[in-house]
């Protein structure tokens, strides 16, 4: 059993339910800490379409606000859905990218994630 992430008619990413489970959760909590909406929303319970634009404009001020690290705490946690989030946008070729060395690190190490798809 697994999750879906679409766009469009794309599936970007189906990982196991706890994992989808938790990054729903996870994104959902960024999105109401920083007053911005997900792009997120719920087909079922385990699977979801994402609105590409919004969610870009999410996933971009969780990069701006995690680089240049200004606390480490606050980065840490905001990265945990950053990474993920990072690959979703590569698979839509809306790449992000770093002006520090620190997020152009980040952005290496995240595009390395293993997600699958349902390919």
């Amino acid at each position: 059993m697994s999750y879906v992430f679409d766009v469009g008619e794309v599936t970007v990413w189906s990982p196991a339910l706890r994992v989808g489970d938790l990054y729903v959760r996870f994104v959902t909590q960024v999105g109401e800490v920083l007053r911005l909406p997900t792009g997120l929303s719920a087909m079922a319970s385990d699977y979801y379409y994402i609105d590409p634009d919004v969610f870009e404009v999410l996933v971009k001020r969780i990069f701006t606000e995690s680089f240049p690290v200004h606390h480490e705490i606050w980065s840490g946690m905001l990265q945990s859905v950053l990474g993920p989030s990072v690959r979703i946008l590569d698979r839509i070729d809306r790449p992000l990218v770093a002006e520090t060395v620190a997020g152009r690190e980040f952005l290496e190490e995240a595009r390395t994630l293993g997600m699958p798809t349902l390919d």
